[in-house]
């Protein structure tokens, strides 16, 4: 991981100067943190304090200064120090020359799917399909590969990528690949969008069973002492270490009201639910294509804007060989597109595998027709799967409406609270057919690669996730409702301002419990300085959502910076702020945001027209080459490395955004 590891981190005073009180340490974060700290102070972090807009740039940009001071950051965007120390001794155990890097896997599985992604996308080797590797539909036993992988006695083999066993017990394995910029790029790419990372808990156990002394710097200091998570101390003693993942599997089956946990299947990350279904509905369409159709695994389509991961991993040809179409907007005008879209492509014997939508959407919190998309999923043979993050379990029911045929989930978000332990799941529809399917697959798809101690994490966190969902449903309405009378804000993102999300809501089965979340986005009138708004918000501020306190991000220019034309396009607006709402009372977020409001404004607001033009739809993507005019739309094709008509900058951006 050298060639992309995370800058060298100084010793950062604002740490070391912490209460020598332990019980301080521990609070949530209630305020606005200095540049770099793990939010929450725990070794663990899930996010990291970015305080002011300036930092949020310079994160993007790599600005040195900014970088060197993060602690930690988001797991699946910046490796954590420990993953590092233990990238590290791989390296040197195993590449004594030191002309390789290393990418740390979760499990055997994931690291031979790696080798095969590294391998198509360096080399042009594609010998076997990712969605077939390591289940009981390869013909072959995946193996390292030791027979064709280069090596220094072996130079004139086939591939320079190579598999070895880290050791211990915490079933790490780690791909090995030349040390060039290029690799290491691909390498963080398979990391970031396929969500099969190891955890910064399963390095710490690999560094213990190796003898290795854990160097903790993300908390550590002076009169900073490790952080111990409540259920850390006990993580690793349980003689039977299937039961912390039978109790939260149970668990989750009782937030879903089903009999039992056989549906429900865990993940090291909420991105790795999403591969995981990918792979399984292309495992389907390979195995019931008949001889007029194409067997490749069949197309994806991604319905609405959604996290930017997910349309990243079904873009790329090594994961989706025959592409994706892309229905940015999600509203009535693509679902009539998509309905010709498939059938066409069904009358040109194309398949789709699976479609994939947020509900609500992130970070503009809108809702797609899902009983249309469920009567298209049924008549043209494809998989509906819903990411539920925002919405959770207890606010909305996926599985017994049946709309969807497999529903994946964020445990790292609200259902954790805590922001310390990265996790997903998968439950599969017992209510529908390709749902049975895919429970009958995902049992013979190599197990759960979340590892103990995270398993014992979210467990610990989640007790209280009913009662916690409760009260962040009704602070977050009360503040969306402020804010959207507030004369400073121009636009409220939130579902229950969504005209197909209400309905959801009242078909859920635990009505005492359900609600509209507590995300929600907003964008300040012409008169307010953003920026200024941002750095003065004395909250929490870095990325993620769903935690115990409130957190708020610049999200377009974090997730987006760099097509910031892509965003627009889609009616993203630059300037968004997400807002992730905590347990805080709802009058002390007021008086926090009102203050920020207060220190923001330009000048006096001046009086405008009521009615306020809304964008047009412009286009949509496809991979697709010869899809050409659809129904007098024309398809572009999405790409990742040439997608976009212009690459914006935070430049060009100041000048067109009022300050």
């Amino acid at each position: 991981m050298s060639a992309i590891q995370n800058d060298s981190t100084p010793e950062d005073a604002s740490l070391q100067d912490t209460s020598d009180n332990d019980e301080e340490i521990l609070l949530e974060p209630r305020t606005s943190e200095p540049l770099g700290l793990p939010i929450p102070r725990d070794e663990h972090a899930c996010s990291v304090s970015l305080p002011s807009w300036s930092s949020v740039v310079g994160y993007e940009e790599g600005d040195a200064s900014i970088t060197a001071a993060l602690r930690c950051g988001y797991p699946r965007f910046m490796y954590h120090p420990v993953i590092l120390q233990l990238a590290s001794h791989v390296v040197k155990e195993h590449s004594p020359n030191e002309t390789e890097d290393c990418l740390l896997l979760p499990s055997h599985a994931a690291a031979v799917r790696c080798q095969a992604f590294l391998q198509e996308a360096l080399e042009g080797q594609c010998d076997k399909d990712n969605a077939l590797l390591c289940t009981t539909m390869d013909p072959s036993d995946a193996t390292t590969g030791d027979a064709t992988t280069w090596s220094d006695d072996n130079p004139q083999a086939v591939s320079r990528i190579r598999i070895v066993a880290v050791g211990g017990n915490a079933n790490i394995h780690a791909v090995l690949f030349p040390a060039e910029t290029p690799a290491a790029m691909q390498a963080k790419a398979y990391w970031q969008h396929t969500g099969e990372i190891v955890s910064s808990r399963r390095a710490e156990a690999a560094l213990t069973n190796l003898n290795i002394p854990v160097e903790r710097t993300v908390t550590c200091g002076p009169k900073a002492p490790y952080i111990w998570h409540p259920a850390d101390s006990t993580s690793n003693d349980n003689d039977d270490t299937s039961l912390p993942f039978t109790l939260l599997r149970q668990r989750i089956a009782e937030w879903t009201n089903l009999q039992s946990e056989e549906s429900v299947f865990l993940t090291p990350s909420g991105m790795a639910s999403i591969y995981t279904c990918l792979r399984s509905a292309r495992r389907y369409q390979m195995l019931h294509s008949n001889e007029n159709s194409r067997s490749d695994g069949g197309r994806s389509i991604v319905y609405g804007f959604p996290y930017l991961d997910t349309l990243k991993l079904a873009s790329r040809k090594e994961f989706c060989p025959a592409g994706v179409d892309f229905f940015g907007f999600g509203n009535d005008n693509d679902l009539q597109l998509l309905e010709q879209v498939l059938e066409q492509n069904n009358n040109n014997n194309h398949q789709y595998c699976a479609l994939f939508t947020e509900v609500p959407s992130n970070p503009l919190l809108q809702c797609p027709d899902l009983y249309a998309l469920r009567q298209l999923a049924d008549q043209y043979g494809f998989a509906l799967i819903v990411d539920d993050t925002i919405g959770n379990f207890l606010n909305l029911d996926m599985i017994h409406t049946g709309i969807a045929d497999a529903v994946c989930t964020s445990l790292t978000k609200i259902v954790s609270g805590r922001g310390d332990a990265m996790a997903g799941s998968i439950v599969t529809n017992p209510n529908t057919a390709k749902g049975r399917w895919m429970q009958q697959d995902l049992q013979q798809d190599g197990g759960s690669s979340l590892f103990v101690a995270d398993a014992n994490a979210i467990l610990a966190n989640s007790q209280d996730f009913r009662d916690r969902n409760l009260i962040i449903n009704e602070s977050s309405e009360t503040l969306a409702d402020w804010f959207r009378d507030h004369p400073d804000v121009e636009t409220v993102y939130y579902p229950k301002y969504a005209p197909l999300y209400p309905s959801l809501i009242a078909e859920s089965p635990n009505p005492r419990y359900s609600g509209y979340g507590g995300l929600m986005s907003i964008l300040l009138e012409s008169h307010m300085c953003q920026r200024t708004f941002y750095d003065e918000l004395n909250v929490a501020k870095g990325p993620s959502l769903g935690t115990n306190f409130t957190l708020v991000c610049p999200y377009t220019l974090l997730a987006h910076y760099h097509e910031l034309d892509f965003a627009m396009n889609y009616n993203v607006p630059p300037n968004l702020l997400r807002i992730s709402v905590g347990l805080e009372d709802p009058s002390e977020l007021k008086n926090k945001f009102e203050d920020a409001f207060a220190r923001s404004r330009l000048y006096p607001k001046l009086s405008s027209p009521s009615s306020k033009t809304s964008g047009q739809q412009v286009r949509s993507y496809s991979t697709m080459t010869d899809l050409g005019q659809v129904g007098g739309a024309t398809m572009n094709r999405y790409g990742l490395r040439n997608s976009y008509s212009t690459i914006m900058t935070m430049k060009s951006l100041l000048r067109r955004v009022p300050r």
